[in-house]
């Protein structure tokens, strides 16, 4: 006899969350670090 399993979508969703903040956060400390880099000058890595 197959056996049925609740599978409940709602369950993860404060992982899920956590997940989108974390990825917005470090979105914009990525963003400011391309900023202020681009404020001081500092050049590309050389190309070969």
């Amino acid at each position: 006899m197959a056996e049925y399993t609740y599978l409940d979508i709602f369950a993860t969703k404060g992982i899920e969350y956590m997940v989108v903040l974390i990825y917005f956060v470090l979105f914009v400390v990525f963003t400011k670090n391309l900023e202020s880099s681009k404020k001081r000058g500092n050049k590309p890595a050389r190309k070969d």
